[in-house]
């Protein structure tokens, strides 16, 4: 009865127990493929160099491999700051006309309903938040800052 149900379970189960074995098995031949290129490599150059500057050319190539995505990690995580501070400030900017905003408002006085003069003070309220955000300047950058004051 329940073998129907279980079957593809089981199928995939199995399926992912061979892939994660094919997986290790293909990383550790390749990780000790690797290891007697770089011995290749660390031979020819001791022969053509020295051994010295065979290990320094390899563990300088190293040190540039690791520090490429350090540098683009870096990049792209600058941009999704200002992707994020972007969206942030078009979101306050046009928080007062969503029409989330408007439906509550419009709820909010459907339950004041008689109480208008309740009613004409939230929209008020509402109205002067709404100058007052626009009035306040806009967020400034550090390089903005910068720019604006005289060099010494």
């Amino acid at each position: 009865m329940f073998e129907n149900l279980i079957a593809p379970w089981r199928a995939k189960y199995r399926l992912a127990i061979s892939g994660a074995a094919c997986y290790a098995i293909a990383g550790v031949a390749g990780a000790i493929g690797f290891a007697f290129l770089l011995a290749a490599l660390f031979s020819w150059l001791s022969h053509r160099f020295g051994s010295i500057v065979a290990s320094l050319i390899i563990g300088g190539a190293f040190i540039i491999i690791a520090i490429i995505p350090m540098v683009i990690y870096s990049a792209k995580q600058k941009r999704e700051e200002r992707r994020v501070a972007e969206a942030a400030a078009k979101a306050r900017a046009t928080q007062w006309i969503s029409p989330a905003t408007v439906s509550l408002g419009l709820q909010a006085a459907r339950i004041l309903g008689k109480n208008r003069g309740i009613a004409a003070a939230g929209v008020g309220a509402l109205l002067v938040g709404w100058l007052i955000s626009q009035m306040l300047p806009a967020e400034e950058t550090p390089d903005d800052d910068a720019a604006t004051e005289p060099a010494e």
